[in-house]
């Protein structure tokens, strides 16, 4: 068996789920019950959420490679935070001058 990234798992399971919902759409009710197809939809909807998230992820920490090779401290340390809010599933919305402003969080 061969190691697959996150991306590609997750590539493959939107492909899967959107296998289901094709058969199911192109089956009788009977072969495929609505609660499953309803269940695939919103498998597929979460799949789409997750790779948008891993997309800022990916964004975020090469901003932050970039920010590394100019020196640029301040880039550095916003797309980190933005990087570690989405790791967290939280919102990326953050200016650095909000947290620099308060000094517990200051770094």
């Amino acid at each position: 068996m061969t190691s697959k990234s996150l991306t590609d798992t997750i590539l493959s399971l939107k492909q899967h789920t959107a296998q289901i919902i094709e058969i199911s759409n192109q089956s009788s009710d009977d072969v495929i019950p609505h609660d499953i197809r309803e269940m695939a939809l919103t498998e597929l909807l979460e799949i789409e959420h997750t790779i948008e998230h891993i997309e800022h992820i990916k964004t975020s920490l090469n901003t932050a490679i970039n920010a590394l090779d100019t020196d640029n401290k301040y880039l550095l340390k916003d797309a980190l935070f933005s990087a570690m809010h989405a790791i967290n599933h939280q919102s990326p919305v953050r200016s650095f001058d909000k947290y620099e402003s308060a000094p517990s969080l200051a770094g």
